[in-house]
């Protein structure tokens, strides 16, 4: 969910505070004033991908006795990220009672699950990894985690990305990736802050796994480069780019689409495409129009204008001034491009 949005309600209330008690004094002036700021940091910084650098902001306000909604429900998303579930439980529900909304409701009962099935997880660390696992595999616990240092080496690499960032990756069985996270039939596995793999896919031969971690691994990296407001075309285009997954099927499903005029605008799939959930022609639609524009863009500017993308996606007010930066046109020009490049390959 984004926040960024939300920052301007909490102002508000932050002004009406500030106009009903315009006798304060000058140091309860300046300590709302001090309040105002650590909100508005705190928030820009989570929505950046810095959460690390956002937390004391929030934490601050927190610690004050200060009880706004939107600061508990992003500490909520930090702790979380973490994995410190109950923390991130304690403060999604506190933000609830303040302001009841069912996205909130969800992330509760989904982290309830969560927590209880961590309990019975044990960790490996290695590098820049936590992987959680039931210790009765610790054979393919050892294989994900050689699998997923491989795969960081050349994907950091690729991206020019030298921070030193953790990652947590959890090994699920089938019944409890499917009950606890509710996603459609044909998720192979997610990131959502977490890298997640249903325990029939630790199983699965190494060049399958392999494609599945560079996938969802690098999901994780544009994550941390980029934050939370990357659209799902260009998160799903890029993995999919760097997972190594024959797109035979994918030109296929494109060359349908060409011709009886159905392609999805891009303005269409800024959203998870798990929100199709189970059209399955959508679905392999708009991955289908995720990778093929991507490596439009590869193959016509160059890998590195990708990366321009993602290292400085949250120094422009909007994507469309972004690309234009790295490109010259706008993104509704480039997608038109790519489109007539499609009529001219397909019909």
């Amino acid at each position: 969910m984004l926040v960024r949005d939300k920052i301007t309600r909490t102002f508000i209330f932050l002004f009406i505070i500030l106009i009903s008690t315009h006798f304060c004094s000058a140091g309860e002036y300046n300590r709302l004033q001090e309040i105002r700021s650590n909100i508005n940091t705190g928030i820009v910084l989570y929505n950046e991908g810095r959460k690390k650098e956002a937390l004391p902001y929030l934490e601050e306000i927190t610690d004050s006795g200060i009880v706004l909604p939107d600061v508990y429900y992003v500490l909520g998303e930090i702790y979380y990220e973490d994995n410190e579930l109950q923390k991130a439980i304690d403060s999604w529900e506190i933000s609830q009672s303040q302001s009841p909304k069912d996205v909130i409701r969800t992330k509760i009962t989904k982290a309830k699950k969560e927590l209880k099935v961590d309990e019975k997880l044990s960790n490996k660390i290695s590098c820049n990894f936590v992987l959680k696992y039931d210790q009765d595999d610790a054979y393919s616990s050892e294989l994900v985690l050689h699998s997923l240092v491989n795969a960081y080496n050349v994907l950091a690499y690729d991206f020019g990305w030298y921070e030193n960032s953790e990652f947590t990756v959890i090994l699920y069985s089938s019944k409890d990736f499917s009950d606890i996270l509710n996603v459609p039939s044909w998720a192979a596995a997610i990131y959502d802050g977490k890298i997640r793999i249903p325990f029939q896919y630790a199983s699965m031969n190494i060049d399958e796994l392999e494609s599945i971690i560079r996938h969802e691994l690098t999901h994780a990296l544009i994550h941390h480069m980029a934050g939370n407001n990357v659209p799902a075309w260009l998160h799903e285009g890029i993995a999919q780019h760097k997972d190594g997954i024959d797109d035979t099927a994918a030109k296929e499903v494109l060359r349908k689409a060409v011709n009886s005029n159905t392609l999805i605008p891009f303005n269409q799939l800024k959203r998870g495409f798990v929100n199709f959930k189970e059209d399955s022609t959508k679905v392999k639609l708009a991955y289908a129009e995720s990778l093929s524009f991507i490596e439009y863009l590869i193959n016509n500017y160059g890998f590195y204008t990708i990366i321009d993308i993602l290292k400085n996606f949250n120094n422009y007010t909007s994507l469309d001034e972004l690309f234009i930066s790295v490109y010259r046109i706008n993104l509704n020009l480039l997608e038109n491009g790519w489109i007539e490049q499609l009529m001219l390959e397909y019909q």
